[in-house]
Protein backbone atom coordinates (compact mmCIF):
# COMPACT_ATOMS: atom_id res chain seq x y z
CA UNK A 1 0.00 0.00 0.00
CA UNK A 2 1.37 3.61 -0.70
CA UNK A 3 0.25 5.94 1.56
CA UNK A 4 0.54 9.78 1.26
CA UNK A 5 0.05 12.56 4.25
CA UNK A 6 -0.48 15.98 2.95
CA UNK A 7 -0.14 19.25 4.27
CA UNK A 8 -1.19 23.43 3.68
CA UNK A 9 0.86 26.16 4.55
CA UNK A 10 1.07 29.56 3.01
CA UNK A 11 -0.48 32.54 4.73
CA UNK A 12 1.41 32.64 8.35
CA UNK A 13 5.17 31.35 8.42
CA UNK A 14 5.04 31.02 11.48
CA UNK A 15 2.54 27.52 11.26
CA UNK A 16 5.88 25.91 10.65
CA UNK A 17 6.23 26.08 14.59
CA UNK A 18 3.05 23.69 14.60
CA UNK A 19 4.00 21.47 11.75
CA UNK A 20 7.60 20.86 13.23
CA UNK A 21 5.43 19.14 16.70
CA UNK A 22 3.32 17.76 14.13
CA UNK A 23 5.58 15.53 12.13
CA UNK A 24 7.89 14.62 15.47
CA UNK A 25 4.60 13.17 16.29
CA UNK A 26 4.10 11.57 12.99
CA UNK A 27 7.56 9.80 12.97
CA UNK A 28 7.59 9.05 16.47
CA UNK A 29 4.70 7.15 15.46
CA UNK A 30 7.06 5.13 12.89
CA UNK A 31 5.20 6.35 10.03
CA UNK A 32 6.86 4.98 7.13
CA UNK A 33 4.99 6.73 3.88
CA UNK A 34 5.46 10.01 2.09
CA UNK A 35 4.69 13.20 2.86
CA UNK A 36 3.55 16.38 0.83
CA UNK A 37 3.03 19.76 1.50
CA UNK A 38 0.69 22.58 -0.82
CA UNK A 39 2.54 25.17 -0.39
CA UNK A 40 4.87 28.69 -1.39
CA UNK A 41 7.14 27.97 1.28
CA UNK A 42 9.01 25.53 0.18
CA UNK A 43 12.48 26.47 0.94
CA UNK A 44 11.65 27.69 4.28
CA UNK A 45 10.00 24.29 4.91
CA UNK A 46 13.05 22.49 4.17
CA UNK A 47 15.73 24.68 5.88
CA UNK A 48 13.26 24.68 9.24
CA UNK A 49 12.18 21.24 9.52
CA UNK A 50 13.71 17.65 9.91
CA UNK A 51 12.18 14.63 7.25
CA UNK A 52 12.81 10.85 7.39
CA UNK A 53 12.75 10.96 3.77
CA UNK A 54 12.79 13.42 1.06
CA UNK A 55 9.67 15.27 0.90
CA UNK A 56 7.12 16.37 -1.55
CA UNK A 57 5.61 19.92 -2.93
CA UNK A 58 2.89 21.25 -4.98
CA UNK A 59 3.59 24.72 -5.45
CA UNK A 60 0.72 26.63 -4.73
CA UNK A 61 0.54 30.74 -5.18
CA UNK A 62 -2.05 31.87 -2.45
CA UNK A 63 -3.12 35.41 -1.29
CA UNK A 64 -4.84 35.13 2.01
CA UNK A 65 -6.26 32.68 5.01
CA UNK A 66 -8.79 31.58 2.78
CA UNK A 67 -7.08 30.22 0.28
CA UNK A 68 -4.35 28.72 2.16
CA UNK A 69 -6.73 26.91 4.49
CA UNK A 70 -8.63 25.35 0.89
CA UNK A 71 -5.10 24.75 -0.65
CA UNK A 72 -5.76 20.97 0.48
CA UNK A 73 -9.09 20.81 -2.11
CA UNK A 74 -6.02 21.21 -4.22
CA UNK A 75 -4.34 17.48 -4.01
CA UNK A 76 -6.14 16.89 -7.09
CA UNK A 77 -3.15 18.91 -9.06
CA UNK A 78 -0.51 16.82 -7.56
CA UNK A 79 0.54 15.11 -11.26
CA UNK A 80 1.92 12.19 -9.17
CA UNK A 81 -1.38 11.08 -6.65
CA UNK A 82 -2.39 8.46 -8.61
CA UNK A 83 0.95 6.55 -7.51
CA UNK A 84 -0.95 6.05 -3.94
CA UNK A 85 -3.72 3.91 -2.91
CA UNK A 86 -4.60 6.03 0.72
CA UNK A 87 -4.58 9.56 1.24
CA UNK A 88 -4.55 11.40 4.81
CA UNK A 89 -4.93 15.08 4.76
CA UNK A 90 -3.77 16.32 8.12
CA UNK A 91 -3.74 19.71 9.46
CA UNK A 92 -1.09 21.16 10.94
CA UNK A 93 -2.63 21.66 14.39
CA UNK A 94 -2.47 18.15 14.63
CA UNK A 95 -0.81 15.78 17.56
CA UNK A 96 -0.29 12.01 16.29
CA UNK A 97 -0.46 9.86 19.37
CA UNK A 98 -0.80 6.23 17.83
CA UNK A 99 0.45 4.85 14.03
CA UNK A 100 -1.72 6.98 11.40
CA UNK A 101 -2.25 2.96 10.06
CA UNK A 102 -5.08 3.02 11.87
CA UNK A 103 -6.79 5.32 9.75
CA UNK A 104 -5.19 4.13 6.83
CA UNK A 105 -6.54 0.46 7.25
CA UNK A 106 -10.05 1.81 7.64
CA UNK A 107 -10.07 3.35 4.27
CA UNK A 108 -11.70 0.70 2.31
CA UNK A 109 -14.55 2.18 0.20
CA UNK A 110 -15.21 5.20 -2.09
CA UNK A 111 -16.23 7.15 0.85
CA UNK A 112 -14.40 10.05 2.51
CA UNK A 113 -13.16 9.13 6.11
CA UNK A 114 -14.39 11.84 8.38
CA UNK A 115 -14.83 12.72 12.06
CA UNK A 116 -17.64 14.37 13.33
CA UNK A 117 -18.21 17.74 15.58
CA UNK A 118 -20.67 18.01 18.34
CA UNK A 119 -22.97 20.56 16.44
CA UNK A 120 -25.51 19.61 14.15
CA UNK A 121 -24.53 19.94 9.95
CA UNK A 122 -27.58 22.68 9.98
CA UNK A 123 -26.00 24.85 12.51
CA UNK A 124 -24.47 27.55 10.35
CA UNK A 125 -20.62 27.36 10.53
CA UNK A 126 -20.82 23.95 9.85
CA UNK A 127 -23.45 24.28 6.84
CA UNK A 128 -26.41 25.91 7.40
CA UNK A 129 -25.81 28.78 5.01
CA UNK A 130 -25.45 27.09 2.11
CA UNK A 131 -28.30 24.27 3.12
CA UNK A 132 -31.82 24.48 1.94
CA UNK A 133 -34.42 24.51 4.15
CA UNK A 134 -35.44 20.96 3.23
CA UNK A 135 -31.79 19.96 3.92
CA UNK A 136 -32.06 21.40 7.45
CA UNK A 137 -34.87 19.63 8.19
CA UNK A 138 -33.94 16.21 6.86
CA UNK A 139 -30.12 17.11 9.47
CA UNK A 140 -32.23 18.01 12.15
CA UNK A 141 -34.73 14.78 12.14
CA UNK A 142 -31.69 12.36 11.80
CA UNK A 143 -29.18 14.67 14.12
CA UNK A 144 -26.52 14.44 11.39
CA UNK A 145 -23.35 16.39 12.87
CA UNK A 146 -21.00 18.55 10.71
CA UNK A 147 -17.98 16.84 9.78
CA UNK A 148 -14.52 18.64 10.92
CA UNK A 149 -12.31 19.42 7.96
CA UNK A 150 -8.96 19.64 10.11
CA UNK A 151 -7.98 15.56 9.21
CA UNK A 152 -9.62 13.04 6.46
CA UNK A 153 -8.85 9.90 4.50
CA UNK A 154 -9.67 9.16 1.46
CA UNK A 155 -8.41 6.62 -1.65
CA UNK A 156 -6.84 8.49 -5.21
CA UNK A 157 -10.15 7.89 -6.92
CA UNK A 158 -12.34 10.34 -4.84
CA UNK A 159 -9.86 13.23 -5.75
CA UNK A 160 -11.81 14.40 -8.60
CA UNK A 161 -14.35 15.38 -6.05
CA UNK A 162 -12.18 17.65 -4.19
CA UNK A 163 -11.77 19.80 -7.56
CA UNK A 164 -15.68 20.09 -7.83
CA UNK A 165 -15.91 21.34 -4.04
CA UNK A 166 -13.27 23.85 -5.11
CA UNK A 167 -15.41 25.11 -7.85
CA UNK A 168 -18.45 25.23 -5.27
CA UNK A 169 -16.64 27.07 -3.06
CA UNK A 170 -15.19 29.28 -5.73
CA UNK A 171 -18.86 29.84 -7.14
CA UNK A 172 -20.28 30.85 -3.52
CA UNK A 173 -17.74 32.92 -1.76
CA UNK A 174 -20.34 35.22 -0.60
CA UNK A 175 -22.09 32.39 1.98
CA UNK A 176 -17.93 31.97 3.35
CA UNK A 177 -18.25 32.34 7.56
CA UNK A 178 -15.01 32.02 9.83
CA UNK A 179 -14.78 27.89 8.99
CA UNK A 180 -13.57 28.86 5.61
CA UNK A 181 -14.13 25.94 3.30
CA UNK A 182 -15.27 23.74 5.74
CA UNK A 183 -19.15 24.28 5.29
CA UNK A 184 -18.70 23.65 1.53
CA UNK A 185 -17.01 20.34 2.01
CA UNK A 186 -19.70 18.92 4.68
CA UNK A 187 -22.67 20.28 2.10
CA UNK A 188 -20.85 18.77 -0.59
CA UNK A 189 -20.22 15.37 1.36
CA UNK A 190 -23.54 15.38 2.43
CA UNK A 191 -25.14 15.92 -0.58
CA UNK A 192 -23.33 13.46 -2.49
CA UNK A 193 -23.83 10.68 0.35
CA UNK A 194 -20.15 10.71 0.00
CA UNK A 195 -18.32 10.26 3.49
CA UNK A 196 -18.27 7.80 6.50
CA UNK A 197 -17.43 8.70 9.86
CA UNK A 198 -15.33 6.30 11.04
CA UNK A 199 -12.29 8.61 12.46
CA UNK A 200 -14.98 10.18 15.28
CA UNK A 201 -13.52 6.99 17.57
CA UNK A 202 -10.29 7.67 16.52
CA UNK A 203 -9.42 11.77 16.21
CA UNK A 204 -10.34 13.67 19.26
CA UNK A 205 -10.95 17.90 18.49
CA UNK A 206 -10.65 18.69 22.33
CA UNK A 207 -7.01 19.96 22.46
CA UNK A 208 -8.35 22.40 24.56
CA UNK A 209 -9.89 20.13 26.61
CA UNK A 210 -6.83 17.69 27.21
CA UNK A 211 -8.37 16.35 30.23
CA UNK A 212 -11.14 15.06 28.28
CA UNK A 213 -8.84 13.42 25.66
CA UNK A 214 -9.07 10.13 24.46
CA UNK A 215 -8.14 9.98 20.55
CA UNK A 216 -5.47 8.43 18.35
CA UNK A 217 -4.71 11.70 16.95
CA UNK A 218 -5.30 14.76 18.98
CA UNK A 219 -6.49 18.67 16.91
CA UNK A 220 -5.96 21.34 18.47
CA UNK A 221 -8.69 23.17 16.75
CA UNK A 222 -9.89 26.80 17.88
CA UNK A 223 -10.40 28.73 14.94
CA UNK A 224 -8.52 29.29 11.42
CA UNK A 225 -5.30 31.51 11.82
CA UNK A 226 -5.52 31.45 15.61
CA UNK A 227 -1.60 30.35 15.89
CA UNK A 228 -0.64 31.11 18.90
CA UNK A 229 -3.15 29.86 21.48
CA UNK A 230 -2.32 26.57 19.35
CA UNK A 231 1.11 26.42 19.37
CA UNK A 232 1.12 26.80 23.78
CA UNK A 233 -1.48 23.78 23.88
CA UNK A 234 0.39 21.99 21.14
CA UNK A 235 3.64 22.34 23.45
CA UNK A 236 1.46 21.85 26.64
CA UNK A 237 0.33 18.40 25.53
CA UNK A 238 3.78 17.48 23.66
CA UNK A 239 6.06 17.75 27.13
CA UNK A 240 3.33 16.25 29.73
CA UNK A 241 2.77 13.16 27.49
Amino acid sequence: MRKLIYFTISNNPEYINLLKICLESLYYQKYDGDVLFITNLQELLLNSLEFEKKPLFLTIETSGLLESSANKLKIYKYPNLKDYDKIIFCDADIVWTSSPDNIFNNINEDFFYVSNENSLMSEEWWGGKILTTEEKLIIEKKQIKGINAGIFGFNSKLVNHLEKIETFLLQNKQLVNICLEQPFFNVYLFRNNLYKTDLSNMVSHNGYNLKEYNGSALHFAGGPGNYSNKFSKMKEFKYKN
